[in-house]
């Protein structure tokens, strides 16, 4: 195919912000440290959870393309390829949480467990070295299915192959399974078991929808200024931006009928070890409770309604960067409560530390996304499903 597109750059201002805000973020990072060993902790666990769901979001895309040859997303497929090049950071990140586990999960004190009949029954999962284990696994695995995932779409650079297709199809349909499958364990291990008298077994989608979402979010960001750069410019249009308009829209609502469903069987079963996770957030956070509601699904069902928003950049880029933001603000609120009123500790500086620490993850994720970026073809050309893509309609 005679297609001329610029490979990205990684240079420049965009660089040298990158490195300014993760150097801010980990300042702030020790700042809540400083403050309280909890609230640092939980900042840490929150930060590293949040962006490994953002960065193994890319193989649940690259997959689900995989399968069913989705033409829309070969275009731009370079960049969930790159956000999972973070991975192996936020796997440095989990291994260092080891020394926060005394910390945030209850389980991990013996002598509190041998006096509870509930937690002694989970014993045999929730112990540190089958936790810690489960969680190199974990990751080990979704490394490996991002390699071989990136691996398959550089030989498409110059391999257009039936073969190759057929390839990825199969890879695909396996890494779906173990992706839903470790994103389920995953949740389940460090987020729930902060509160292991209580369980969801709805919870690993919910933390799948978020995952799915936030993900959208930071590729529409992506496509959006790489195309204001020059660099896909003819190859993204309109109508790509509405297709990832329409995604963000459509899983964000898919994020609040799980939410709600989750609310709502807990809430009316009025089962106590139930319930007690919704009473401590009504009790304590009840506003941001609420909030989290309001700009997770509000803000983006009635921004993101008409068809106009959805090929609207500036309205694109507004909803995706509230979307970050705010399952950011999600993952905080199912992790923070149970820590903080064990502990009786408080958010350190009305929130300003921790929404620092979220800008410099960010910056940190920036700049392994765009080193990634960097360093392979920014469209895979001889991909089969590329012309079809390159000629998307909505």
């Amino acid at each position: 195919m005679s297609l001329e597109v610029k490979n990205f750059e990684f240079q420049g201002s965009i660089k040298t912000i990158s490195i300014v805000l993760a150097v801010v973020g980990v300042l702030a990072l020790l700042g809540s440290f400083g403050l309280n060993k909890a609230v640092g902790w939980v900042d840490f666990l929150v930060s590293t959870v949040y962006f490994s769901m953002i960065a193994v979001s890319g193989i649940f895309f690259l997959s689900l393309g995989g399968v069913v040859q989705a033409s829309w997303l070969t275009p731009y497929k370079r960049i969930p390829e790159a956000m999972t090049k973070f991975l192996p950071v936020t796997f440095v990140c989990m291994l260092v949480m080891y020394f926060g586990y005394h910390t945030l999960y209850e389980w991990t004190h013996t002598e509190l467990v041998m006096n509870d009949p509930i937690l002694r029954e989970k014993v045999a999962w929730l112990n540190e070295p089958f936790f810690f284990i489960r969680t190199v696994i974990i990751f080990s695995l979704w490394i490996l299915m991002a390699w071989a995932l990136r691996s398959i779409s550089k030989k498409m650079d110059t391999d257009g192959s039936e073969a190759l297709s057929l390839k990825l199809q199969k890879y695909s349909a396996v890494f779906l399974i173990v992706f839903s499958l470790t994103i389920s364990f995953a949740a389940f291990d460090w987020v729930m078991s902060i509160e292991p008298h209580w369980f969801s077994t709805i919870f690993g989608v919910y933390m799948f929808a978020g995952s799915f979402v936030s993900g959208i979010a930071f590729t529409t960001i992506a496509v959006i200024k790489l195309r204001d750069w020059g660099y896909l410019k003819g190859i993204i249009s309109d109508d790509h931006l509405h297709d990832l308009g329409k995604w963000m829209f459509g899983m964000s609502v898919f994020w609040a009928y799980i939410w709600i469903s989750q609310y709502l069987l807990i809430w009316y079963a009025n089962i106590p070890e139930e319930t007690e996770y919704y009473v401590l957030r009504h009790d304590y956070w009840n506003a941001q409770f609420f909030i989290n509601l309001i700009i997770n699904f509000i803000v983006p069902f009635f921004v993101l309604m008409t068809r106009e928003a959805k090929r609207n950049t500036k309205v694109l880029m507004t909803v995706a960067c509230i979307l970050l933001f705010g399952h950011f603000f999600d993952m905080y609120l199912m992790v923070a409560p149970k820590v903080f009123h064990h502990y009786h500790a408080h958010i350190s500086g009305y929130g300003i530390l921790q929404l620092l620490q979220f800008i410099g993850f960010f910056g940190l994720f920036v700049f392994v996304v765009g080193r990634a970026l960097s360093k392979m073809n920014l469209v895979s050309k001889e991909d089969p499903t590329l012309e079809e893509g390159l000629h998307l309609h909505q």
